[in-house]
């Protein structure tokens, strides 16, 4: 069996070095549109917003998240073939916590600060005197801030948009820790019996059995647990990405699996299409019982269910059409993978530093986002190309 394991474990899938620099560049344009969508909340938004923008955003609001999970449940899966000792332990997390710290007390904390002081939260404070205050809290110092958007509300400190790092780095330690359930369990036991169901049989389970774990996630847990990113109290959004992170895991080590996604691929994306259409149909006052009266008594279980398999057919979707489009070396996203977790790290800081800025200028509709998008892609940019020259800040800033 550990023959088997070999083989896949060392035959590359260049479609997740693709889908792992695509998705990390559509979270950075997500984020920079969560500045200009009308009636979302953000941590800072400008003057210019756009009820249409929600539309766009509706599309990949559900699953840009858990495909970033998703690719790195498969990295990490991969990892744990290679190198299932402590040293994976000790190395993830050498890798994420300092970045992770790194960036709360130094690139988040101009996020706060621009967005207490935009939302008139903060006196006339400048920025170091800020700073004292809300780094001066991890060791019992300095005065206590005013909460920040969803996160920060007891405590100064926060991580914003690198809640992705602690997240990553608590499903990758149980991975870990249940690595030899998933070898005697899966590889051993359920991946054989995967190889040899029928096609039809495994496309059915593709899709049937995670839209109804998602829709049983979200029945049980999302009015409960609200959305905090705070990771221990974070229910809702732990169960779904956990699932999807689990999911990475252990869909590589099936090629037959791994190949139904690819073939199943049209069927994916006319479904998810489907879906992402009466989504908007829903969110725009349709109702279905209108037209087809008959399901006036199911219309509130269609919404339920619609959520979670727009989820799902999107994932399969994107992942099937990775394999069939991106199935090969590219040099471009082989040095891009390097530098996607600098880019992340550093992005959302500067699209908040760049849209404040723009605040006081009064720049067309159209010219500011381009302005904000060509600075945050430029900043990234200059951070990534600096970083290398100092060895200490490549571990700080999460360059490879």
């Amino acid at each position: 069996m550990q023959q088997g394991i070999q083989h896949w474990a060392h035959t590359r899938k260049h479609e997740l070095d693709w889908l792992r620099v695509l998705a990390f560049g559509l979270l950075i344009i997500y984020h920079i549109g969560m500045a200009y969508v009308a009636d979302w909340g953000w941590h800072v938004k400008s003057s210019h917003q756009s009820e249409f923008l929600q539309n766009l955003m509706l599309w990949s609001n559900q699953w840009r998240m858990p495909l970033l999970f998703i690719i790195s449940g498969a990295a990490v899966s991969f990892q744990l073939a290679r190198e299932p000792s402590w040293r994976f332990a000790t190395g993830i997390t050498g890798r994420v916590l300092p970045a992770l710290f790194f960036g709360m007390f130094i690139i988040v904390a101009p996020q706060v600060y621009i967005e207490l002081k935009s939302k008139g939260l903060l006196a006339d404070t400048n920025f170091f005197s800020f700073w004292q205050d809300y780094a001066g809290s991890a060791v019992g110092l300095g005065e206590p801030l005013p909460p920040a958007y969803i996160r920060g509300a007891y405590t100064n400190l926060t991580w914003n948009h690198l809640w992705y790092l602690p997240y990553l780095l608590a499903y990758s330690l149980v991975a870990w820790a249940i690595y030899p359930l998933i070898c005697n369990s899966y590889t051993a036991k359920i991946a054989p019996v995967i190889n040899v169901l029928p096609k039809a049989s495994i496309g059915l389970g593709l899709y049937i059995l995670p839209i109804a774990t998602l829709f049983i996630i979200g029945e049980t847990l999302w009015q409960a647990y609200p959305t905090t990113f705070d990771l221990v109290n974070d229910w809702y959004n732990n169960a779904r990405y956990f699932f999807a992170f689990i999911f990475g895991v252990l869909a590589v080590r099936s090629t037959t699996l791994w190949q139904a996604i690819h073939q199943l691929r049209t069927l994916s994306v006319v479904a998810a299409t489907l879906t992402y259409a009466l989504i908007l149909f829903f969110i725009h006052g349709g109702e279905l019982s209108t037209y087809i009266p008959w399901l006036n008594n199911y219309e509130n279980t269609i919404r339920s269910i619609l959520w979670p398999a727009n989820t799902w057919l999107w994932l399969m979707t994107v992942l099937g059409y990775g394999q069939h489009f991106f199935n090969k070396p590219n040099k471009f996203i082989s040095k891009a993978n390097k530098g996607v977790f600098c880019f992340y790290i550093v992005h959302q800081t500067i699209i908040v530093v760049a849209v404040y800025w723009f605040s006081s200028y009064s720049l067309s509709p159209w010219l500011e986002p381009i302005l904000v998008t060509v600075i945050t892609v430029t900043g990234c940019l200059v951070c990534y190309w600096c970083v290398p020259r100092t060895a200490w800040l490549k571990k700080l800033l999460g360059v490879s």
